[in-house]
């Protein structure tokens, strides 16, 4: 059976347009989404760990956990999802399966990143697997899928720390392995997005939080950008508005108005600072 979101992205990545994400974390959400006009989604991994579990985004949530809820989401309505694939829970193997559990869930996209996780002993955050392995995972996921429609982003990261060098050599390698296009994180200006832009032919995808600096549509457009996501601001909106509504319902004629930051009251309820102390504890002690 043809699926039809992964048939409509795959055509609206050949277009001239970027494609702004929806943060979508359950049925309702995606089929807001659709409603209101997006043209695809993306269930993003910090916010399935919060939801599946109530934890950061550590690396805690399992390919079963994930695929599980993807499922939910992407099954709800015909907006295309990306689905975060972190580095495909593993070695290439891993890969491949994580491709087939997401494909089986309905993705119409999976991201693939080169990030060593979860972070091993003394290991640096952002550590990055070895360019042959990296191209060797994406392969994998290419021959994974069993529906061509299904799109597999790599996803690489700007150091931004004057040398692109190793950045561009990994995104040139990665566009030759069969791959529907490049997912880039943190890039902070517009000199580093067209040296990507030279040297791949495929679509990318912005990671980007609204950062001005990068220039305008049109400039982005010439330069391959088709998708560009401005965070999580969806989920994190909905957490406060459920929090404010339970603290109205308890204090009743007492409840006075009060200004909560989103983003705190998720570190808060996650137990973030927790996590934090852990792995400084377990994973980079002094």
């Amino acid at each position: 059976m043809q699926n039809i979101a992964r048939t409509n992205l795959k055509k609206q990545l050949t277009t001239p347009e970027i494609m702004v994400c929806a943060s979508v974390y359950d049925p309702l959400s995606a089929r807001m989404a659709q409603e209101i006009g997006f043209k695809l989604g993306i269930l993003g991994g910090s916010v399935a760990s919060l939801i599946a579990l109530g934890a950061p985004d550590i690396n805690l949530l399992t390919l079963t956990e994930l695929a599980a809820h993807a499922k939910r989401v992407c099954q709800a309505s015909d907006l295309p999802v990306i689905v975060d694939g972190d580095n495909g829970y593993g070695n290439a193997l891993n890969v491949m399966r994580t491709i087939e559990e997401l494909e089986y869930a309905g993705a119409s996209l999976v991201t693939i990143e080169d990030t060593i996780l979860p972070c091993r002993y003394k290991e640096p955050a952002l550590s990055q697997i070895s360019l042959e392995e990296a191209k060797l995972k994406l392969e994998a996921a290419v021959s994974a899928r069993k529906d061509i429609n299904l799109s597999i982003f790599a996803r690489t990261h700007a150091l931004n720390e004057g040398d692109n060098t190793d950045m561009l050599e990994r995104i040139k390698a990665y566009s030759k392995t069969g791959i529907d296009g490049i997912c880039i994180f943190g890039v902070t200006d517009n000199n580093t997005l067209r040296q990507i832009s030279d040297v791949t032919h495929l679509p990318i995808m912005l990671i980007s939080y609204g950062n001005p600096d990068l220039g305008e549509a049109e400039e982005l457009i010439k330069l391959g950008v088709r998708i560009r996501l401005s965070g999580h601001k969806s989920y994190e909106e909905s957490v406060k508005a459920s929090y404010l509504s339970l603290l109205k319902l308890h204090q009743g004629d007492n409840y006075k108005d009060e200004e909560v930051d989103a983003k705190a009251l998720i570190k808060r309820l996650s137990d973030s600072e927790q996590k934090t102390k852990l792995t400084q504890q377990y994973i980079y002690p002094n």
